[in-house]
């Protein structure tokens, strides 16, 4: 993909995508929601191609000498820029943060002549303030999409009260807001205007959906699945400690834990283990690749994660898809998209009585919630499957670039 090369309508409009969650060859492993959702606009999965797609793709950094710019090229079908910029922790300094980081793209874009036709910030609170600064800079033809994700933009409405304007600011400028967390939509709507005409959901895409769910027998083991990193804000303890109580009326019960960590987490990870006498119940796995997952996913009684805080939680769906309930946190993660399923038993986030007990339901009622799963199948695939899901994006796209050029006559 040149970037000197005139707009050519013939494939689409320009795309510019700003997200701190796009995987890159220059930073740390990251969720690929975002590059699938990408990749299937810009036609790298067999799909027909709608528009020129750039991301660039975001890392803070509060250490000034490990910044970085770089151009990696395309990567299938689409352009990445790697951007680790200066930031301060604890969001000090945000919406200048963020400014900076939009005049920066913006001298990109014109050193190569490429000026887009829509905006995508992926995250409201975060890319959205340089997603602003960028439609506003290049005026009422550029169109704006924002996504919002509960995890992050809760911290900012919440604890940043002055950001509250400029967060309306977005919203307003904004043609379309997608909700990525559906339990965040009602708090979102305490501090911004609903705006029914331009808002809806927007699932994150996963790699194992289909109709016809898997149905192997359990295994006798609970499986979580995260990166043991992120393990207080994912509830790894709280899951232990549940767990222990679980097996005084349940031995013989096992979980295993997958997922990466750095040295230092995994002996953490194991202190707690042998602290609560569970050596012998609980399995350390390591990381699995998503092909791996997959294959081992549909073995397990259930899958528990009861996150503290979780934009989507894609790896709830993963299990779903594999045929086995979930044990999630009320308030996060995957609740507000399992409306009409008795998909799993979901918790109060760090109640350790609670996640007990939801693991003895899951237990006793295994075989009647995997039946309901099975049962739900086309509704699962229905809701979240990446073939609508990417074409309902690229309608949008169409809808707003490539109808019209007059911002008035598309709303």
């Amino acid at each position: 993909m040149s970037m000197r090369e005139p707009a050519d309508y013939q494939t689409g409009p320009r795309i510019l995508h700003i997200s701190a969650d796009y995987p890159n060859p220059h930073r740390n492993r990251t969720t690929t929601a975002i590059e699938r959702l990408v990749r299937r606009a810009a036609g790298a999965e067999g799909n027909a191609q709608i528009g020129e797609h750039i991301v660039m793709s975001l890392n803070r950094t509060s250490k000034p000498w490990k910044t970085h710019f770089i151009d990696c090229g395309e990567r299938h079908g689409v352009r990445v820029y790697s951007y680790r910029y200066f930031g301060l922790p604890m969001g000090l300094g945000l919406a200048r943060t963020m400014r900076r980081v939009a005049r920066k793209i913006a001298s990109t874009l014109s050193a190569e002549s490429w000026k887009p036709d829509l905006i995508h910030a992926h995250k409201f609170a975060f890319e959205g303030i340089a997603g602003l600064w960028l439609a506003e800079h290049y005026g009422d033809d550029v169109r704006l999409f924002v996504s919002v994700r509960g995890e992050s933009e809760r911290n900012v409405l919440l604890f940043k009260p002055d950001y509250r304007p400029l967060m309306r600011r977005i919203a307003a400028h904004a043609d379309m807001l997608y909700h990525v967390s559906a339990w965040f939509r009602p708090a979102f709507h305490e501090h911004i205007p609903e705006q029914p005409e331009k808002e809806r959901l927007l699932p994150n895409i996963v790699g194992n959906t289909s109709a016809a769910l898997p149905s192997l027998p359990a295994n006798g083991r609970f499986a979580t699945v995260l990166h043991l990193n992120l393990r207080k804000r994912k509830g790894l303890n709280d899951l232990l400690k549940g767990f222990a109580l679980f097996l005084e009326t349940n031995p013989g019960i096992c979980l295993d834990i997958i997922g990466p960590g750095d040295d230092e987490t995994v002996a953490a990870v194991i202190k707690e283990i042998d602290e609560l006498d569970l050596a012998a119940s609980v399995k350390l796995l390591g990381g699995m690749d998503g092909k791996t997952l997959f294959s081992h996913l549909p073995n397990y009684l259930a899958l528990a994660l009861p996150s503290h805080q979780e934009t989507f939680g894609m790896v709830y769906l993963e299990a779903l898809f594999a045929g086995i309930p979930i044990l999630y946190s009320q308030n996060t993660g995957i609740d507000g998209y399992l409306d009409g399923m008795d998909a799993g038993v979901g918790i109060e986030a760090g109640n350790v009585q609670d996640i007990a007990s939801a693991l003895e339901t899951l237990y006793r009622k295994n075989e009647a919630y995997r039946q309901s799963i099975a049962a739900s199948g086309q509704l699962l695939h229905d809701r979240f499957n990446p073939d609508a899901i990417a074409e309902g994006y690229r309608a949008d796209i169409e809808r707003f670039c490539c109808q019209t050029n007059s911002r008035e006559t598309a709303k």
